[in-house]
């Protein structure tokens, strides 16, 4: 009999749409299809910007795995953005007691959560992230074998002193790219020595895209068009792709930008432009499908989702070049471009506009690197295997 899992994530469901979270809802529900004895320990909390409850707390079946759900103790703190000002630039000389502050402060915090992972007493515990309270209060709680999940990538909290204890207590790691092992093992060395596995993440598309229809529903009519898909927000890059496509276009003359996406961050207005706001799931394949190219101009990715949903699509992409992990799936696969600089942002987003062969052949090169290395089978293998190491 396969070994139970339970993950343990800070909100969980399927209004929870991107990061890490959604991540963990994938292996979860394949796994529990797949037949295997699945349960997930989460708090009520959809939004991370307050962590108020949103859902009852309780257990629910959903998708075939256990989701119990606890109620958030108190809100993020108020002045959480000013403590991190003075806290995050000195991340790696502070103490360890104001780094423990800090991530009580970030939350959730929810003592009944800590108690749900303390009860826990067969199979393993699979932790995603390594950046919030559940995972670095309730490691410590844990009676059974544990797997982390981290989703890491370059950002300040990763300097705190308090993760050296998280990623050395974990009975294993689970990795997305060789990118972020290669970042765990310059922060934290000794995990070079631990149970380990580049597992990644699903990746694939249950249906065929329409993109007459998307174009349909979003009032996009017939003119091509570059995508960025994801939160519209300054710290995932969609403001500096935005400046950066108004120089594009005033060089050229033309072009257009569509953001899709929650909007937590509103961009400049800038002539050819269109913000979206958050799109129907059932259109998110054929909007992919419909753009010439997909943008990810974010610093800050650990595996990006959309990237790889873009060439299933069959869509090329441009992303940032100074984001390893996009950076590794385009040299892996032969299916994108990066830029890191303006010139060559405005080369390569003029070649992928005008080149139609070009389209094509990068985007048929990232499909078949998704379905070999991130359709379910590759994918189930490896974590199938890191589970077994550690149990």
């Amino acid at each position: 009999m396969s070994t139970p899992v339970t993950f343990v994530t800070p909100r969980y469901g399927a209004d929870v749409l991107g990061g890490a979270e959604a991540g963990a809802r994938q292996l979860a529900t394949r796994l529990a299809a797949d037949g295997r004895d699945v349960a997930v320990i989460t708090s009520c909390a959809t939004s991370m910007q307050t962590w108020a409850d949103d859902a009852a707390p309780g257990e629910t079946i959903e998708d075939g795995v256990r989701v119990t759900r606890c109620a958030v103790d108190r809100l993020r703190a108020a002045d959480f953005d000013a403590q991190s000002e003075l806290v995050l630039p000195r991340a790696g000389d502070v103490s360890l007691d104001d780094a423990l502050e800090w991530i009580d402060a970030q939350g959730p915090t929810s003592s009944s959560l800590l108690e749900a992972i303390a009860a826990v007493d067969r199979g393993v515990l699979v932790f995603y992230p390594y950046l919030y309270h559940p995972t670095v209060r309730g490691l410590p709680l844990a009676r059974v074998p544990t797997i982390l999940y981290p989703a890491a990538h370059r950002e300040l909290p990763l300097e705190l002193p308090v993760f050296d204890e998280v990623f050395a207590q974990v009975s294993g790691i689970a990795l997305q790219t060789r990118a972020e092992q290669a970042l765990v093992h310059e922060r934290f060395p000794p995990t070079v020595t631990s149970p380990q596995a580049l597992v990644g993440l699903p990746v694939e598309m249950h249906e065929t895209p329409d993109p007459a229809a998307a174009r349909a529903a979003l009032g996009l009519g017939e003119e091509p068009f570059a995508l960025c898909l994801g939160r519209v927000d300054r710290g995932k890059g969609t403001h500096d792709l935005v400046e950066r496509f108004a120089r594009f276009r005033a060089a050229h003359g033309r072009g257009r930008l569509v953001l899709a996406g929650p909007i937590a961050e509103a961009p400049p207005k800038v002539e050819g432009v269109i913000s979206l706001g958050p799109i129907p799931e059932e259109h998110k394949f054929g909007l992919l499908a419909a753009a010439d190219v997909l943008i990810n101009p974010s610093f800050y990715e650990s595996f990006s989702i959309v990237i790889l949903e873009a060439w299933l699509a069959g869509t090329p992409v441009l992303v940032n070049g100074w984001c390893a992990p996009m950076v590794e799936h385009c040299l892996n696969s032969g299916g994108g471009l990066h830029y890191t600089g303006v010139s060559d942002f405005d080369i390569a987003l003029a070649r992928l506009l005008d080149e139609p062969v070009t389209r094509t052949t990068l985007a048929a090169a990232g499909g078949d690197y998704v379905r070999r290395s991130y359709g379910w089978p590759a994918v189930s293998r490896r974590l199938d295997g890191l589970i077994e190491r550690v149990s």
